[in-house]
């Protein structure tokens, strides 16, 4: 059932998470408005040929984040910590800064849902200041009394496309993560983080209120390698990479896997989720929707 009362505003539109949320409110019929600083970022043409309005502006400039909530039903809010390919402190203050202004605008313009994707791990005192930075902006929802939904997914099964891609070694895949390989990691499919914050939008009754992880399955690194091999037709190899080398490319990151091995995840309960969204993907399932290559 889309919504009549005005569009949900998808900050972050042509940003993976964005994306995926701004095209699935789309495929349900809601109108979209989406927040980009390039209206003429290939992204950002294709969601205006689906269908959305574009909304030009950035999000260090509050005189472009009012109009652009003007007469909004809801609104997404994914930010990153992100300078190039690094995680900076500066990155991670911007990310703080940005999330608080936009709840505080929100609450003044009386926004009836805000959906905001923070991440798994947070509230658990990580030590890891990005994830801190995203427990702020959440705290600061919950202060200012906004109706909110917090989605937390876990980790990326569209990484392994991209940042985890596997390499190959004559007949091997050989897939390096800086995970022990007896710990299960969650995975999630990007395009079921956009599924997840439409539901919540079409489905206020259920989610307004709560804070939910979100994943689509559990494995450990070998068993993500045999999945991955098998779909590549290789014999799969794991190697765990130090977390030291990690920190060494970028600190925050090397926290977060230092992080995840001493603390495993707490359970998810991914049959409930299931239930929630039927067609959420396990991995295999991603590597066949995304006709994935090794």
């Amino acid at each position: 059932m889309s919504n009549t009362q005005g569009p949900v505003l998808v900050i972050g539109a042509t940003g993976r998470q964005g994306f995926a949320t701004a095209t699935s409110l789309l495929e349900k019929g809601w109108p979209v408005r989406a927040f980009v600083r390039d209206p003429a970022a290939p992204k950002a043409r294709e969601l205006r040929s689906a269908g959305a309005e574009l909304a030009v502006g950035d999000l260090d400039d509050e005189d472009s984040l009012r109009p652009a909530m003007e007469g909004v039903h809801g609104i997404f809010l994914m930010l990153t910590m992100m300078e190039g390919v690094h995680i900076t402190a500066k990155g991670i203050a911007d990310e703080e800064r940005r999330g608080k202004t936009v709840a505080e605008l929100a609450a003044k313009a009386g926004v009836a849902h805000l959906v905001y994707t923070s991440l798994q791990g947070v509230h658990q005192d990580s030590g890891v200041e990005y994830y801190d930075a995203k427990e702020h902006i959440e705290d600061h929802i919950r202060a200012l009394g906004l109706p909110a939904t917090i989605l937390r997914p876990v980790l990326f099964m569209d990484n392994f496309a991209t940042y985890n891609r596997p390499t190959r070694d004559g007949d091997n895949l050989v897939l390096a993560l800086a995970v022990l390989p007896h710990l299960p990691m969650p995975l999630i499919a990007i395009q079921d983080i956009g599924r997840f914050a439409a539901l919540a939008f079409e489905r206020p009754a259920e989610f307004l209120g709560r804070d939910l992880v979100i994943a689509g399955d559990l494995l450990t690194p070998p068993q993500i390698a045999e999945i991955l091999a098998r779909t590549a037709g290789l014999t799969p190899r794991s190697v765990q990479v130090p977390v030291e080398q990690i920190s060494a490319f970028d600190e925050q990151v090397g926290k977060m896997f230092a992080f995840f091995n001493s603390r495993p995840t707490p359970p998810i309960d991914i049959t409930a989720l299931r239930t929630t969204l039927p067609d959420l993907m396990t991995l295999e399932d991603w590597l066949r929707a995304t006709d994935w290559q090794a």
